[in-house]
């Protein structure tokens, strides 16, 4: 290692000693029985069959934030059962003014913060560090992930099987959901026990609890309390396969031409052990229609989508790390990319995690002077293995490598190996520590990687301050490191204290600074942000918003004030103006976001955004001319959903899209329209006729897809 990332450890490892806590929270101590039934159980938000009355009541829930660790002045009460092949669960949300409870999200995915929730959290493997989050509303949508790292990280991606229900009574809201042990590997034993957390969010007045008598953080899997007595319950299927067949008609392309393109594919699981599951993809599709154009970016390079394909989710939350050392996305990663197959292993055996992955695919190299595309076949190989160490803590190994044959430059070969650790001190806070090498054609000299960091959060409160050195020549195609060359630091720091004053509920204050330089010593940038959001009402809050950012010989001055409104019967409106220097100019701005649901079945979005700009020097990287000029894009988006699982969806975006923290900028006119239905588990059909900007062109395209679970 480099004496400078040297010098950084011994800093780190000095700021330590003062950021420790005088002490710690002791691990819950609470548990339930759970009851089994052999009575059917029908999910329809009222919980009226006999078998509810024959599983005891939890009640007594506390508040997390407001008057932390008091008894929430609205309790929850919860009935809990379950069979050979589910869980039940039967939430009855108790409210003095059930007129105001809020329910706006209608999608299934959908982020529910700012309206009534509730939350269950399973940790199935007990092993204190990861767990699946199910999350509704008062209209039954469902929103899932992960929990990796006991809080650290969090995966959205991974998408479960499940049922929900909610209704509003007179005296609150109910909430009833079956969760299926399919959706699960956990120990083959007699009696089961799982981690788990009951989490509520009240919107009226931003009040959280949960069920625990002891303060137990909703990220902190190791605090769980546990669920306990699950007897003869059945893991998930030893085999499982899911065939589908789709169509895209490309009506118009960047040559002209049309195309009518088949595909066929299918994703196949085999357990043959309950700590071991294989997993097979032939042709793996992306589903564009469900998850990239939700989020318009109208830039077929963004490297950091969600992913969608199953065969890449089951060991996705393995490869999280502060140094991105894999990401599926970058395998296949623009539209005409394609995987022709893979083979994956992954599982938990004692405290040791891995994965193993193989994967042969076609990327785009690139086009030759006369506008023709060449590709290359690629094969991309990851080993990961993860060790547990005592509670919380973890120590990993990671080695990739990619060989591409027949590409526009030639062959290549890319190769990393590497190790990282999350060492915890306390409950709260802990040291992430990460180092890699790489060999490419860019070099082998100065290509390595290394970042420490130092962490500590809470539910109130969060910090870090972290470490890196990117050599010059690290290179990682299946990874993402933005920026090489550098050497430098970074802290954040949020507080989220909740005064309660009568004007002044709640305030959330950030504040992140950046600093690096290159391998020469030259500084590169020099960052300051602060962020203020203070909530006069719980429903509405102001927004100020300061950059200080010296980046690349540009000293930018950047400030937006504004604020946002959450009221009572309809999602959001958000406005913003913006203004100061940027990359050499003048910038003036104004943005605007509006979410509204209309009815129980209609959700409409608009967004714009102007800019003017003053004095701009040649070759600017994010408006691209000299001289005086406007900058602006429009979005608007309407969904009709019949239920959570069918829907219909119309979007239209068109002007200049600004991603400013990374500078991209790209221009064009998208249109979507989409059908989509998830008829049965692991089962989807999808119509879409799309119109979008490909290869500095407009291709009109019709896409089809339907896939069947057996």
């Amino acid at each position: 290692m480099k004496t400078w990332s040297k010098a950084c450890l011994r800093g780190a490892a000095l700021l330590a000693s003062f950021l420790v806590p005088a002490a710690a929270f002791g691990d819950s101590t609470y548990q339930v029985q759970a009851t089994k039934t052999t009575e059917h159980i029908t999910i329809d938000g009222t919980g009226d069959e006999p078998a509810w009355q024959t599983a005891p009541e939890i009640s007594g829930w506390h508040l997390t934030r407001i008057d932390y660790g008091k008894p929430a002045r609205d309790d929850t009460k919860v009935r809990i059962l379950y069979d050979a092949d589910n869980l039940y669960f039967l939430f009855h949300c108790i409210d003095s003014q059930p007129d105001r409870i809020t329910g706006y999200t209608v999608q299934n995915e959908g982020f529910l913060h700012q309206e009534d929730n509730i939350t269950i959290i399973l940790d199935t493997f007990l092993d204190h560090r990861n767990a699946y989050y199910f999350w509704t509303n008062t209209l039954g949508v469902r929103t899932d992930g992960r929990i990796v790292d006991d809080g650290e990280a969090f995966s959205t991606n991974w998408k479960g099987e499940w049922e929900s229900k909610s209704t509003v009574v007179s005296d609150g809201w109910i909430a009833e959901l079956r969760i299926p042990f399919a959706n699960f590997q956990f120990p083959k034993k007699d009696v089961v026990t799982f981690g788990m957390l009951l989490d509520r969010e009240q919107s009226r007045n931003q009040e959280w609890s949960n069920w625990t008598p002891d303060g137990v953080n909703s990220a902190k899997v190791s605090r769980y309390p546990h669920l306990e007595g699950l007897q003869g319950i059945n893991p998930r299927s030893v085999f499982s396969i899911t065939p589908y067949a789709a169509a895209t008609v490309a009506l118009k392309t960047d040559d002209g031409r049309g195309v009518f393109r088949p595909n066929v594919g299918a994703d196949a699981r085999i357990d043959p052990a309950p700590w071991l599951s294989m997993k097979l993809t032939a042709n793996p599709d992306f589903s564009d229609a469900e998850a990239d154009q939700g989020f318009l970016l109208l830039d077929t390079e963004q490297p950091l989508l969600p992913e969608r394909r199953q065969f890449f989710l089951e060991s996705e939350h393995l490869f999280i790390a502060p140094i991105n050392v894999f990401t599926s996305r970058r395998i296949a990663l623009r539209p005409h990319d394609r995987v022709w197959g893979g083979l994956q292993l992954t599982g938990k055996l004692g405290g040791l995690n891995f994965a193993l992955l193989d994967v042969q695919h076609r990327d785009l190299s690139g086009r030759t002077p006369d506008g023709s595309e060449v590709y290359e076949n690629v094969n991309s190989g990851v080993v990961r293995l993860q060790q547990d160490l005592g509670k919380r803590s973890m120590l990993a190994l990671v080695a990739l490598n990619r060989s591409g044959r027949g590409g526009l430059y030639g062959d290549s070969n890319f190769s990393t190996v590497g190790m990282d650790a999350n060492i915890h001190i306390y409950e709260e806070f802990f040291i992430q520590a990460e180092a890699l090498r790489s060999w490419s054609p860019l070099g082998n000299v100065d290509a390595d990687a290394y970042h420490v960091g130092l962490h500590r959060f809470d539910t109130l409160s969060e910090f870090w301050l972290q470490f890196e050195d990117i050599g010059k020549n690290y290179a990682n195609p299946l990874g993402w490191t933005p920026v090489v060359d550098k050497q430098g630091w970074n802290s954040h720091l949020f507080l989220n204290p909740f005064p309660k004053w009568r004007f002044l509920p709640r305030l959330d204050v950030t504040w992140d600074t950046l600093w690096r330089r290159n391998h020469e010593g030259a500084r590169t940038r020099y960052r300051q942000r602060l962020n203020v959001q203070p909530y006069l009402h719980h429903n509405f809050a102001l927004y100020f918003d300061g950059i200080y950012d010296d980046n690349e010989g540009f000293r930018n001055r950047l400030a937006t004030a504004g604020f946002t409104l959450f009221p009572h019967d309809w999602q959001s409106f958000t406005l913003t103006a913006i203004g100061g220097r940027f990359l050499g100019g003048e910038i003036r701005g104004l943005n605007g976001a509006f979410n509204l649901k209309l009815g129980p079945h209609i959700v409409a979005k608009f967004s714009g955004f102007y800019t003017r700009n003053f004095g701009v020097p040649e070759g600017s990287k994010l408006f691209g001319a000299s001289g005086d000029g406007y900058s602006w894009s429009g979005y608007a988006q309407l969904r009709y959903h019949f239920s959570p699982d069918l829907y219909a969806r119309v979007t239209f975006q068109k002007g200049d899209v600004f991603e400013l923290a990374d500078y991209n900028s790209v221009k064009g006119t998208f249109l979507d329209a989409m059908v989509g239905w998830h008829y049965r588990q692991w089962s989807d059909i999808f119509l879409v006729y799309t119109d979008q900007p490909f290869n500095g062109s407009q291709e009109r395209r019709i896409l089809s897809k339907i896939s069947f679970n057996y």
